[in-house]
């Protein structure tokens, strides 16, 4: 972000922009200003603003049209929208948060009010925007030593065998990846591409299962692997495949009561393929919370509260169908994936 903040002021009102553009500049704030917010893409498209400052009621194109269509695009959703409008009902109000603006100002404003949330905002996004660099910057830092650890811990097994120190710490570190991965897919998700590709279920959930064994086995865990169905092969990008599985096999570990029995059931049922995982498990409070971001069953077991959200979201992407059935003390995620997926 440049020193100097750049604010697009958006308003089908010269008078308007005039005001703006006086007041903003003599606050070292660099403003642009345009009566339509057709030519307000445009301008985007050449530079993206650090805030915007945008009217509702516009021809051809009014701002919460503007508003929607720059929080659908990856490069502009994160730009903090300003309303500023004569429409002063309590609907219109919640119809501009609802479309993505983060404050709303009523017409005729006092233009000492605009400067004072500008500024407020502008800050907020640039701490924003200092956090998201950060982590982006640190995953290489973390990713590093976690695959010296991950292989050290293979070598010395080899050398020395397993025992329960090494596998407490295989566990921590496996745990750490897990949450990694959750992290890294997050943040990528919208700018990486996932290209689909025919995946073979039997020999996918045989190498996702082996790699939580270390965990398993610290609460004695036993699984039961089961196909009903052969060579069932469903279309998904790896990546995205691994997060669903790792997380709903990690929530279920966490979740098991001691010495339980994971179950893992593939089947093909009115030619859609089914992945049933299941765990012996206390009654979940609230089934509808458990796909929330940052929502957390239980506070006492460690996690971000962010792995079954991603789930829902890439189930969502694909059209899989994901349910949640709890009964004998049992609780089964069950996927369901469309035909030819």
């Amino acid at each position: 972000m440049n020193s100097k903040p750049y604010i697009l002021a958006i308003d089908d009102i010269p008078s308007t922009l005039e005001v703006l553009t006086m007041a903003l500049n003599e606050t070292n704030i660099k403003v642009v200003c345009t009566e339509s917010g057709i030519e307000a893409l445009k301008i985007i498209n050449d530079r993206t603003p650090d805030l915007i400052l945008l009217d509702i009621l516009m021809p051809k194109m009014n701002g919460f049209e503007v508003c929607k269509y720059l929080k659908s695009k990856h490069k502009t959703k994160n730009i903090p929208i300003i309303f500023l409008s004569a429409l002063n009902s309590t609907e219109e109000k919640i119809k501009a948060f609802e479309a993505g603006g983060v404050d709303y100002i009523t017409k005729p404003f006092n233009i000492l009010e605009v400067l004072a949330r500008v500024k407020t905002h502008l800050k907020i996004h640039r701490i924003h925007e200092d956090m998201n660099n950060l982590i982006k910057e640190s995953f290489h830092e973390i990713y590093t030593p976690l695959g010296m650890i991950k292989s050290s811990l293979t070598l010395q097994e080899i050398e020395y065998g397993k025992n329960e120190y090494m596998q407490n710490i295989k566990v921590a570190m496996l745990s750490l990846h897990s949450i990694y991965e959750d992290i890294y897919y997050a943040i990528k998700k919208d700018i990486k591409s996932y290209p689909v590709e025919w995946i073979n279920i039997e020999s996918f959930l045989l190498e996702r299962v082996e790699l939580f064994k270390p965990q398993m086995n610290t609460k004695h865990l036993k699984y039961n692997l089961i196909f009903n169905t052969e060579d069932a092969m469903i279309t998904i990008h790896p990546i995205e495949l691994e997060r669903i599985i790792d997380n709903l096999l990690s929530n279920a570990i966490k979740y098991s009561k001691e010495s339980s029995i994971i179950q893992i059931i593939v089947s093909q049922l009115n030619e859609k393929t089914e992945i049933i995982i299941a765990n012996e498990s206390k009654k979940i409070k609230d089934i509808k919370q458990l796909f929330n971001e940052l929502y957390r069953e239980d506070q006492a077991i460690n996690g971000l509260g962010i792995g079954l959200n991603i789930v829902k979201k890439i189930c969502d992407k694909y059209h899989i169908n994901i349910n949640v059935v709890e009964k004998d003390g049992t609780t089964r995620f069950i996927l369901q994936f469309k035909e030819n997926q």
